[in-house]
This record gives C-alpha cells, sequence and structure tokens, in this order.
C-alpha cells in the first residue's frame, strides 16, 4: 500500500506540473526555437510599442494542423485600478490559458449550425423569417419576407443593432439585463431592400440565433456544445451569460475607452469613466455580452480558437456539404472594410496580400480577437486581445511574416509536401510523413531559422480603431514635429485633437471636411508640448479612432 500511495503521490505530482506548464507564457511543438523566439518577440514588442502601450494583454496561437503549434501570450488580463477607474501599475498576467470574448468569430459557429440544420430539415435556407418568428410583433417595420439565406450572407438590409443609438441609450440604463433576441429586434431598422447588396450587419446573425431556437426547440447554447465543444473536444468555450463561467477558466476583464459613451452615461445619470483606456471591469457587460448572443457570445482561449479553425477548414467540425456551401458563399466583391463577405465567414488581404487566408474576427466593447485559416499550409493564426486599441489582424499579419517558409509542394497542392530541419539537414517529405519526424524533434522550415525573408518590422504596429479609417504619423517618435495623415471611406465633417496621457486636451489638431479617398495631412508641432506619450483623437460620424504619438526631446 505505501509504494501504491507512493507512485501514486509522484503520478499526482507530474500531473500537475504538465498542467501548469500549459499555462506559461510560451510553448510550442514543431517549430525551431529560434522560430519560438522571434514569435514572442513579436508579441512583446507589441505590448511595449511606445507609440501604442497595450493596455491590457494579447494571447496568440499559430496552429498547423496534425505538424505544430504555438502558443504565446504577454501583457495583463486585468490591470490594477484605482477607487476612480484610473490605472495604476501591474496586475493579472495574461496567459495563454486566459479567456477572451471571441465576438464576431462566434458566427462561423452559427453558420455552420445553420447549414447543419437545414441539411438535416429542421429548415430550409430559403424559408422566411416569418415562417419562425412574429415580426409583425416584433418589430412590424422589419422586412419579414427575408430568407435564412439572406441573413446568412449579410443582405436582409437589416441595420446593425450595435449602431442603434437607442439600443445605447437603453444598454446604459440597465448594463446587467440580459436581452433576447427579440428585444434587440425591436430597436433595428428596414435601411435596405432585402437581397440588394451585402452589408455586414450582427443583427444577421442575431436572427438566426432565434430562428434556430424556435425551429429545434432547443437553446443555441445547447447547440454549440453538443455539436461542436463537447464532440470536438473544447474545455474553454461557453456562451456568454447563457451559460456560466464554471470551471472554462479565467475570463480577462475588458480594457477600452468608454468615453463615446458618457455623453449617455450623462442622460441617464450613471457615473462616467475616465476619458481614456482603463479597465472598464466595472461596467458590468451583461448586456453588452447577451446582446452578442449568436453573432458573438462565445469566450474562448486562444489555443481552441485555433483548433476552431483546424477544425472547421479541415472539415472535421461538419459535413463536407456544409463546409463547401460556406467556401462557395463568399462574395467576389468586397465590402466598405476590405471583406469579402461570406457565411459566417469571410476573406480578406489585412494578414497577406500575396497567400489566401479565410476566417473571421471580433470587434466590440473591451476586447478583440481573430482567427484566419491558410488552406495551402493547413494552418490557424488565432489572436485574442482585451484591449480594444489594437487591431488583432495587423498582429496575426506580423506573426505570420516572422514563421519560416515549410511548404514546398507544387502550385495544384502546395500543401502536399513540408520542409523539415531533421538531424541537421533540410528534407523534403510528404505531409503524411511530417508528424512522426516532428514527434523525433524534426522542425518545420529550413535548419537556418537565424532570420526570414518575410519578416517586416515587427517593433511597431499601429492600429486605428475604425478599420475604414487610414491614420498614420510620420515621423513617430518626434522630436519638433509630425505629421498626420487621414484617409476616410466617408466624405463627412471630423474633429481631430490631442491628449496627454491623462486625458487631458492640449492642442485642437483639425476640424473639417475631410472627403472619401482623399488624404488630409495635418502637421503638429512641438511647441510647448512635454515629452511623453500623447494621444491622437480622430472623431468622425462612424466613431473615434485613435493614435500614440510619442515625443522625445
Amino acid at each position: 500500500m505505501k509504494y501504491i500511495y507512493t507512485g501514486f503521490k509522484k503520478l499526482t505530482t507530474l500531473l500537475i506540473l504538465i498542467f501548469s506548464l500549459l499555462s506559461f507564457t510560451s510553448f510550442s511543438q514543431g517549430f525551431s526555437t529560434a522560430t519560438q523566439t522571434r514569435l514572442q518577440h513579436v508579441l512583446d514588442s507589441i505590448q511595449n510599442d511606445a507609440t501604442n502601450p497595450v493596455i491590457g494583454g494579447i494571447s496568440a496561437a499559430i496552429n498547423v494542423d496534425g505538424l505544430a503549434l504555438w502558443l504565446g501570450a504577454t501583457g495583463y488580463a486585468s490591470r490594477n485600478i484605482d477607487a476612480e477607474n484610473n490605472l495604476l501599475p501591474g496586475g493579472t498576467a495574461f496567459e495563454t490559458s486566459t479567456l477572451s470574448q471571441i465576438y464576431s468569430v462566434t458566427k462561423s459557429f452559427t453558420a455552420s449550425l445553420v447549414l447543419e440544420l437545414a441539411r438535416e430539415g429542421s429548415l430550409n435556407l430559403d424559408d422566411a423569417v416569418s415562417n419562425y418568428l412574429p415580426m409583425s410583433l416584433i418589430n412590424p417595420t422589419l422586412n419579414s419576407s427575408v430568407t435564412i439565406r439572406q441573413l446568412l450572407a449579410h443582405e436582409s438590409g437589416y441595420s446593425n443593432y450595435t449602431g442603434e443609438i437607442n439600443l445605447q441609450i437603453a444598454v446604459a440604463f440597465q448594463p446587467t439585463h440580459v436581452w433576447t433576441p427579440f428585444e434587440t429586434l425591436y430597436f433595428v431598422q428596414q435601411i435596405n431592400t432585402p437581397g440588394a447588396e451585402r452589408r455586414y450587419s450582427s443583427t444577421n446573425y442575431i436572427t438566426l440565433g432565434a430562428i434556430i431556437e424556435v425551429a429545434t426547440g432547443k437553446t443555441v447554447a445547447q447547440h454549440y456544445r453538443e455539436r461542436f465543444f463537447t464532440p470536438l473536444g473544447y474545455q474553454s468555450m461557453y456562451l456568454g451569460v447563457r451559460e456560466p463561467n464554471g470551471t472554462h477558466g479565467i475570463l480577462a476583464d475588458p480594457h477600452d475607452n468608454l468615453s463615446p459613451f458618457n455623453p449617455i452615461f450623462l442622460f441617464t445619470g450613471q457615473p462616467t469613466f475616465p476619458d481614456a483606456i482603463t479597465n472598464i471591469r466595472r461596467f458590468p457587460m451583461t448586456s453588452i455580452v447577451s446582446l452578442a448572443f449568436s453573432g458573438g457570445g462565445i469566450v474562448s482561449n486562444v489555443k481552441e480558437l485555433s483548433m476552431w479553425g483546424n477544425d472547421l477548414f479541415s472539415g472535421r467540425a461538419t459535413s463536407a456539404s456544409t463546409l463547401q456551401t460556406m467556401m462557395n458563399s463568399i462574395s467576389s466583391t468586397p465590402d466598405d472594410g476590405g471583406d469579402y463577405l461570406g457565411y459566417g465567414i469571410w476573406t480578406n488581404n489585412k494578414i497577406s496580400t500575396t497567400d489566401y487566408f479565410v476566417g473571421h474576427d471580433g470587434n466590440a466593447p473591451g476586447y478583440r480577437s481573430v482567427m484566419m485559416y491558410q488552406p495551402d499550409r493547413k494552418m490557424t493564426i488565432a489572436v485574442l486581445t482585451n484591449y480594444q486599441g489594437i487591431n488583432p489582424n495587423a498582429i496575426a499579419k506580423v506573426l505570420y511574416e516572422a514563421l519560416p517558409n515549410f511548404i514546398t509542394g507544387n502550385e495544384n497542392r502546395k500543401e502536399a509536401k513540408i520542409l523539415l530541419c531533421w538531424k541537421g539537414k533540410e528534407i523534403n517529405v510528404a505531409r503524411e510523413a511530417a508528424p512522426e519526424l516532428i514527434k523525433k524533434g524534426a522542425y518545420l522550415g529550413p535548419c537556418d531559422q537565424t532570420t526570414t525573408n518575410r519578416l517586416t518590422n515587427t517593433t511597431s504596429v499601429n492600429v486605428a480603431q475604425n478599420e475604414n479609417l487610414s491614420f498614420t504619423a510620420f515621423p513617430n517618435p518626434f522630436t519638433n514635429n509630425t505629421t498626420i495623415q487621414v484617409k476616410t471611406n466617408e466624405t463627412g465633417i471630423v474633429n481631430m485633437q490631442l491628449y496627454d496621457v491623462n486625458g487631458k486636451l492640449v492642442k485642437a489638431v483639425y476640424n473639417g471636411l475631410l472627403e472619401k479617398g482623399i488624404t488630409k495631412q495635418v502637421r503638429i508641432n512641438a511647441e510647448g508640448l512635454t515629452p511623453g506619450l500623447y494621444i491622437c483623437r480622430l472623431q468622425t460620424k462612424t466613431g473615434i479612432s485613435e493614435y500614440k504619438l510619442m515625443l522625445n526631446k
């Protein structure tokens, strides 16, 4: 009995050690030490970039299906704050196991679910919304003849609920209210004829969630869990608000600047937050996450988000016909944001202008995400961040540029051959043979991985919160003056102001007309400014974007 107890104790200690290693800042298999170091350096450089320091944190995964996995994390899952919600030094580390809202990546789950239900006969893609929902009672201004297929394709003509000001006021009044999709639809408007164009609107996928529940008598959360989470082995994923966090993991706190909401808060008599990016966990996220529902409510860690990309696009998550329908649904014409919309997925050139990526991203208060799959490499790049002020597509781009080239197949089957470094020699092998060699110590790419010909600038990832906007500055950091360059997709009046790091207005920069597609240059002189970090804030009719400037003297 003593020996059994001793053996059990050793086994328990080993298991604890293994599980603790899974939460380390970086984890890798199948990539060289040089590649791992470079990838983590990319994340750390973004986190600590003086021109745009990340207030929260970032986790990232590069998952080459069946061959290699790299996980990295940096920054804070939760920043310390004082009684007035101002940031203090330090906080809780963001780890690879940390949970985050994936927001609109949820649409890839919902579209897959709808197509599977249609294949099984639970609904028909050409059914009208009115077959399932009493639209005349919910919102008689909405066209009830919109089909499920049009909802999937963002062709309903329904406005995006996220932009409805009356709904925002309602959320401010009741931030802990759990919204039903019917309540959400009440605030939506018909802004276009159904089928006239593809215009991205999360309302489409909220409506699909309601239809799923009516058609099947089962909650969307149950469907996700029974059809995807459990069979695919996802332990961290759950539908926010509709399911408890339970033992899924620690959810990162949201970090955002809620100052655009401040007039609404003042209207409703609620306290305002500092006019700066801060930890906003004191603002209840219940209403926001419940509104996201089947259009953006899923929570995950970064590893399982990358697994979803591989499982979905390899065909393990759905039938072959569902995957083919999703891939064939992608539009040949980009929308205003440069995305080619499909059923729950899209393609764009935000990670590479030469290599094809397909997937989705997420962007809403407090969190951002991206999950994009590269078919030639059978590889998913996933990024999660709890900092609203950074673009996860830009992070994915520089991570991708930091990878070695490892596919050597011909033009028709690029994925068929893999380049490995094995015992100091470079070998080309069939993809099917690569996993066994990697288990024995081989790694992807050439043996010399001290540099990579695709790696560009990893020390500065500039982001504007509005991706329909080009918002840059040069030089940055600057000493005497810098020039702001702005180009937008819509003509309108804009207001540009300069704030110090404490949110104090220090200089009015520009107020006037900005024409669509025309670059506006505005010079900022350093006279009268003290060295340090500044925030150039641009207010357009579509929202607020910010750019960090560093003054050195």
